[in-house]
Parts: C-alpha cells; sequence; structure tokens
C-alpha cells in the first residue's frame, strides 16, 4: 500500500473539499505519523493554499489559489482515491503558529509568488480565519476565475 494523506478543509466561503496533501509535505506528515500516536495534531486547524480549479495539460494557467482551514486528515491507500482529487500546495501554517501571529504575518507567509488576484484571496481568507471579516467580492471574483479556469480546461482538452 501506498500511503497517502488526504484532508478534509473548509474554504473561508463556508465550503469543504477534500485534497491530498502536497508531495514534499508528505514525507514530513509520514514520518510523524510513523512515530506518534497524536500525528494529525499537525495539520488539524493548520492553513494550507489549494487549488481552487483544475490545473490545465498545457500548464500555462495556474488555477486560483485560496488558504483553507484543515477539518481533518487520515491516511489512505493512494490507489484508492479518486484521480480527480487534486494535491495542496505546500505553503501551510499550523494553527499553534497562526492562532498567535497576525493577519498581516501569516498573509506574508502564505502568498508567495502566485498571481495578483490568488494574493487577494489568500488575503482575504486570511482575513477571514484570524478577524472572522468576510469578503464577499473577492469570492465572487475568485468563482468566475475558476468557471474560467474550467473552460480553458475544456478547450484545451477539445483540441
Amino acid at each position: 500500500m501506498s500511503t497517502a494523506f488526504l484532508v478534509h478543509v473548509q474554504l473561508s466561503w463556508g465550503e469543504e473539499r477534500d485534497y491530498l496533501i502536497a508531495n514534499d509535505v508528505e514525507a514530513g506528515l509520514m514520518h510523524r505519523y510513523e512515530t506518534r500516536a497524536d500525528w494529525q495534531e499537525v495539520v488539524i486547524d493548520a492553513l494550507i493554499n489549494v487549488p481552487l480549479a483544475p490545473y490545465l495539460p498545457s500548464k500555462t494557467v495556474i488555477p486560483p489559489i485560496a488558504t483553507a482551514k484543515i477539518i481533518s486528515v487520515e491516511a489512505v491507500d493512494l490507489a484508492k482515491v479518486d484521480e480527480k482529487i487534486q494535491r495542496t500546495r505546500s505553503q501551510f501554517i499550523m494553527a499553534a503558529v497562526w492562532k498567535k501571529q497576525s493577519a498581516t504575518v501569516n498573509y506574508n507567509f502564505l502568498h508567495h509568488d502566485y498571481s495578483k488576484w490568488s494574493q487577494r484571496q489568500i488575503e482575504a481568507d486570511v482575513d477571514y480565519w484570524c478577524n472572522k471579516n468576510h469578503h464577499p467580492l473577492i469570492n465572487l471574483i475568485t468563482r468566475w476565475r475558476c468557471a474560467q479556469q474550467r473552460r480553458r480546461l475544456h478547450y484545451e482538452l477539445v483540441k
């Protein structure tokens, strides 16, 4: 069995989704899984960046990225995971850390080198998780960007 880690996350607007943990984060989590009974503790309530739409075969446009909160995690057999389940991005902050830091410090760690609009979504998400402020306009723009990415994918697949 090839073990992977499936996380159940919540987005700042309430939607919940499942993702596999990013490959480069998986090794550290695997070590905890093999050596500690409380292995999940490091990721429960962590903030993590996730893609909101599919990647394109051409890799020309990265999908919109958001910062979600991890609700739960489980070790799964990778062979039994739906192939459509995407992987998280590598940037995450443990709950024990982000809950003690300002939204600005958390955003500065998570925004990475994403596009301007993904950075705005990440900033809105971090503000929501840290301060409970809602950002409906940014979320609407992100949903529109997701629809645009799905259209691009459709176009690439029918070429």
